[in-house]
């Protein structure tokens, strides 16, 4: 395995600014997204008065939020001038254990002091459909309009599958040709499950995207990303060009097979 000592560079790949930030291990990794959140949020706090981020979900985002509940983000993060939005959610309640919100509520909002009402959850107990028409509503309502009339955030936070997918955007699903709404409704196949995610033009509309990734599990996909990206049937995940860059977030392991 390489060893990469190096903690950030910045690229080119199809055309996005790229910037790769490698750590030893997770830990490391959410101390320096932290951070470099914290930068980002008084920036645009400075230039406009708010910061708006979309959350993720999953394994990695969910040590991430324990590093921002913790000193010396949890007091000095911008809280009261951040809304914070979810990328995905599964059609499972609030309080259920695979449940986004309820992650993100449990590990990060109960240990902060923000108001509530800065929160803007996706209603998973509604019908999917209902669910994704809500959210496309309050997405829309919340965040300033591009000359294209699509929501625009500041920051979205997302994972990656294994498979290349992102929020719950996965190949081979009709979510990822949706180009009228902010959010759609999606059926997993393989989780046997229904969904609700941003769409991929919400997500380009974003200023940054950062991906975080961590574990081995994981480096046969960034492997193939950076090396052998698809061409006429690209991934989800190589279909991301947000406005300004795209950063990846990954720990040693994940990142084993680069150089």
């Amino acid at each position: 395995m390489n060893t990469l000592y190096f903690s950030r560079q910045r690229f080119s790949i199809n055309h996005v600014q790229t910037y790769k930030i490698i750590k030893p291990d997770p830990e490391a990794l959410c101390l320096e997204a932290a951070k470099d959140l914290k930068r980002l949020a008084q920036q645009n706090i400075d230039a406009k008065g708010e910061f708006t981020v979309a959350l993720a979900g999953g394994s990695t985002p969910k040590q991430f939020y324990q590093t921002l509940a913790k000193a010396p983000y949890a007091t000095t993060m911008p809280w009261g001038k951040m809304r914070l939005f979810f990328g995905d959610e599964r059609a499972v309640p609030a309080d259920h254990p695979d449940n986004n919100f309820g992650m993100a509520n449990r590990h990060l909002f109960k240990k902060i002091s923000i108001d509530p009402t800065r929160i803007h959850r996706i209603q998973s107990e509604l019908e999917p459909q209902q669910a994704a028409q809500a959210y496309h509503t309050i997405v829309k309502g919340f965040l300033p309009l591009d000359e294209a009339g699509w929501p625009v955030f500041d920051l979205v936070l997302l994972g990656l599958g294994p498979d290349g997918h992102v929020a719950s955007l996965f190949p081979d699903t009709d979510i990822l040709e949706v180009e009228d709404r902010c959010a759609a409704a999606v059926w997993v196949e393989d989780k046997k499950t229904w969904r609700v995610s941003l769409t991929l033009p919400v997500i380009n509309s974003a200023q940054h995207v950062w991906l975080m990734v961590t574990g081995e599990g994981k480096s046969d996909i960034v492997d193939r990303v950076f090396k052998y990206p698809s061409v006429s049937q690209p991934l989800p995940v190589e279909r991301l060009r947000p406005k300004q860059d795209l950063s990846w977030y990954l720990d040693q392991s994940a990142a084993r097979w680069l150089s």
